[in-house]
């Protein structure tokens, strides 16, 4: 089953938050949060207007996230309030199912503030006991610079770039860069 122990982290200005695995009854507050941050920005490669998914939707995708040892989704709460959100999903075919692809957004209120780092780390210290995975892996817009620098402090590493791959709303392209980190918990 796709579950971490729930566990309190302080945020570098003493704030207690909450990582813990996603609920069911969880799917309101997190397609809230996707939504949001989907909307504020292009830094993510999904848009607001195609990002279209009910709340049954979400609460189904939560269930199979669960169900799946390899899959997992972690949420950073605060006050009862979903403030980030992390997905891991492992390759579905057989020869894909030793790695997955990270997925990440926190509240524009919280970033900054290593919550991104807590969700990453708690991503990472999971996998690393988890005999079915020896990688993770991500896209992210290469200008996105703050999580570029976050990933690559934590190991991760640039493996390819895919120029002009994102057109983003204003008509300009963006190159899409992979990164990937290998476990190994001996380290």
């Amino acid at each position: 089953m796709g579950t971490i122990i729930p566990y309190e982290y302080y945020s570098r200005d003493g704030t207690r938050i909450l990582l813990r695995s996603a609920h069911p009854m969880d799917a309101g507050s997190v397609l809230q949060l996707s939504y949001d941050v989907i909307k504020e920005n292009d830094t993510l490669v999904t848009s607001a207007e195609e990002y279209i998914i009910t709340e049954d939707q979400q609460r189904e995708f939560i269930h199979l996230y669960k169900a799946d040892q390899g899959n997992v989704m972690i949420l950073a709460e605060y006050k009862h309030k979903i403030i980030g959100l992390l997905t891991f999903q492992r390759g579905v075919f057989l020869k894909y199912a030793h790695h997955g692809s990270v997925g990440m957004v926190v509240d524009k209120n919280w970033r900054g503030k290593g919550v991104g780092r807590a969700l990453l780390t708690t991503l990472i210290q999971w996998a690393d006991y988890n005999p079915l995975l020896e990688k993770l892996c991500l896209e992210v817009l290469a200008s996105n610079r703050r999580a570029i620098a976050l990933y690559s402090s934590l190991g991760f590493i640039e493996e390819g770039r895919q120029k002009r791959q994102v057109k983003v709303s204003n008509g300009n392209y963006e190159d899409l860069i992979i990164m990937g980190k290998f476990l190994d918990f001996e380290n």
